[in-house]
């Protein structure tokens, strides 16, 4: 329509330029160079063109945003059109009609300039499609993010007509002009996970190694803070490609890059990693302390458990032999359907395991006893060589699937991201000491009594020093809802006590607007009474002092000045250790909060009445008890990766998994 009126007026006299700048102001910054190409005339980009200058205006407003090129002065040009067009009105109105069959009410001069006093007046109408085009190029992004497209779906001839029948006034953005899109929504959100580091004083963070189907090697970290509302945030650092055949130097590079990137060197609470070698030591040498991951602990802890109960494990290969046998085999899966649906079991999938995670075996044997009936009988109408299993085999997974039980539900709290878990993983070991004990005793198949009697083996090897860990240990006293009675033994509690009043009076101390610090004493007044013996810092080797008046410093030319220094700083701490352990023991006399409820939700609320422990909380309640998080950016990374590794550069690929998993 556009080219059509343009060639139109171009007939009866009128100049190509006067034309173009009634038609969009746009075009005094851009001439046509070919068909579909036209060239910026102040930076000399050239951009396709689609019949509609979207795209020119998206680039003026985003390249050159000082030009006026939305200005109103498009009268002269406008009267120009008039005049010159005034004697051919109906020839001009049945051109347009017969050729594009425009409805009759578009007509002469009229309607050509009510249209295009509509594109300009005031900047009106170009405001309201940028501001429509801005919405859908934000909804494009979105897509592409969710959905892990490559940039080049924009350029599919497919996906260009579909958005054109949608919507025939959006122009699609190219190929590079997504990118920007892309790079500018990820400079806004590394800008908010800095300035939330910035903030806070501590990052907590996890790492995780992934392999791709190529057998290209990457290796991820993702931060984790406490934000000064109280709220959780987890956020994707970034993504390293390790070389082929790397070694351990190669892991350490990659980490000690990724951490500098951000400057996080001085403000890691922790580091949560997988117990391998390389994982371990690689964190060790960047100077950060490393926790392991418990979700892995577990992991193994049961996985050799399992492996070490021989019935159980010949139980295990026939479940996954059925399993394999219903997903392979379409005429097989069909006739289990259908059984399920006589039985009124239906939608009910079984479940495969995955070697690495024990919890796909417990969900396979779980899936597969509740759906004994109907794999009895479909297997018992279908020409195979499975061999079903038994009652006596199903009563072994019965009993087993109650002693590993707990072990599933502390595994899922332990590797949640939404919730503080660091501060379960000491309650946690313990209760599973406990409840291990009571399934050994009421356990009556041999099976089931040889699970759990090395699980507790297993259990105790691994765990058996949880609450001497100073992070641990603080994460659960400064969690409401546990404190002390999150530890078995109660001179760790006490040690740990005695650590918080330690941490808290060192906050205080760094913090001297927050406290009274007495002044240093006067030259020759007393600094202590024997009534309270204080046992000295430091040692002099010096004759007693005179009962007289000691002289001024300028008077003893600071031969007291390191003596009174002294004074002053042990006054500092005792005053200090003092308010610490009033605010220390005001909140352990506080009333225990629910177990189900969020602890942040009380931090918010008692960030006022213990300022020195709430910093303290958001410091060790970030620290989570897992390296999950980071499993679960490469669980996407993955699919990107496998199914479209051709069309995405590994910045691409980091790019949209930093939007997939910005700040949350």
């Amino acid at each position: 329509m556009a080219l059509m009126i343009m060639r139109h007026l171009k007939e009866k006299g009128l100049k190509m330029t006067e034309i173009k700048r009634a038609f969009s102001m746009v075009w005094d910054h851009f001439s046509l160079v070919t068909p579909n190409k036209v060239q910026c005339s102040l930076c000399s980009q050239r951009l396709s063109f689609n019949k509609n200058t979207s795209a020119m205006l998206r680039h003026l407003r985003s390249r050159h945003p000082s030009e006026a090129w939305y200005s109103n002065s498009t009268s002269g040009a406008h009267a120009n059109i008039s005049s010159s067009t005034s004697g051919a009105h109906s020839s001009f109105s049945s051109s347009i009609i017969s050729s594009a069959g425009v409805h009759s009410s578009f007509s002469g001069t009229a309607g050509l300039n009510s249209m295009f006093t509509n594109s300009t007046a005031a900047g009106h109408h170009i405001q309201v499609r940028t501001t429509r085009q801005e919405d859908l190029d934000d909804a494009l992004v979105n897509m592409l993010v969710k959905d892990t497209h490559p940039f080049s779906v924009v350029e599919e001839e497919g996906f260009a007509a579909f958005i054109q029948k949608l919507d025939p006034s959006y122009n699609l953005p190219n190929k590079q002009a997504l990118k920007k899109m892309v790079e500018s929504r990820c400079d806004i959100i590394n800008h908010n996970i800095m300035s939330q580091i910035e903030i806070s004083n501590f990052v907590s963070l996890t790492s995780d190694m992934w392999t791709s189907i190529d057998k290209d090697s990457y290796i991820s970290v993702t931060g984790h803070l406490i934000a000064e509302n109280a709220q959780l945030s987890t956020f994707l650092l970034g993504i390293s490609k390790l070389p082929e055949n790397h070694k351990a130097i190669h892991i350490e590079e990659a980490k000690n890059q990724l951490v500098a990137s951000w400057g996080l060197h001085s403000r890691v609470a922790a580091f949560v990693t997988e117990t391998g070698g390389n994982m371990v030591g690689t964190v060790q040498k960047l100077g950060i302390l490393q926790l392991p991951s418990f979700a892995h602990v577990l992991n193994l802890v049961i996985r050799r458990s399992i492996d070490a109960t021989s019935e159980l494990q010949e139980i295990r290969s026939q479940a996954r032999a059925i399993v394999a046998f219903f997903k392979l085999n379409q005429n097989a899966e069909m006739r289990l359907a259908e059984v399920q649906g006589q039985l009124g079991r239906t939608g009910q999938k079984l479940i495969q395991e995955v070697d690495s995670r024990w919890n796909s075996s417990f969900s396979m044997l779980e899936c597969l006893f509740d759906q004994r009936e109907s794999v009895a009988a479909a297997l018992s109408t279908l020409d195979t060589d499975i061999i079903p299993l038994g009652s006596a085999d199903y009563e072994v997974i019965h009993q087993c699937l109650g002693v590993l039980g707990p072990f599933n539900q502390a595994t899922a709290e332990l590797s949640s991201e939404k919730r503080v878990s660091a501060s379960k993983v000491i309650p946690l070991i313990r209760m599973l000491k406990i409840t291990l004990e009571k399934k050994h005793s009421a356990a009556t198949h041999p099976a089931a009594m040889q699970l759990s009697s090395s699980l507790q083996r297993e259990l105790q090897a691994s765990c058996n020093v949880v609450e001497t860990e100073p992070v641990l240990a603080l994460s659960a006293l400064l969690d409401p809802r546990f404190k002390m009675l999150a530890f078995g033994n109660l001179g760790y509690a006490q040690e740990a006590v005695k650590l918080l009043t330690s941490e808290c009076a060192s906050l205080i101390r760094s913090n001297p607007d927050n406290i009274d610090t007495l002044p240093p004493p006067a030259a020759g007044s007393a600094t202590s009474s024997p009534s309270s013996p204080q046992t000295a810092p430091w040692v002099m080797d010096t004759a007693p002092l005179s009962a007289e008046a000691s002289p001024s410093k300028s008077q003893d030319g600071g031969l007291w000045e390191i003596f009174d220094s002294k004074v002053g700083e042990t006054q500092s701490v005792q005053s200090s250790t003092a308010d610490a352990a009033v605010e220390v023991q005001r909140y352990l006399s506080d009333p225990y909060l629910n177990r189900a409820e969020n602890p942040m939700h009380y931090w918010e609320k008692h960030s006022k009445v213990y300022p020195h422990l709430f910093q303290l909380a958001r410091k060790y309640l970030s620290v989570p008890a897992s390296s999950v998080p980071c499993e679960r950016i490469f669980t996407k990374a993955g699919d990107v990766f496998n199914k479209k590794r051709s069309c995405l550069s590994m910045k691409a690929v980091e790019q949209i998994m930093l939007l997939n998993n910005g700040l949350v």
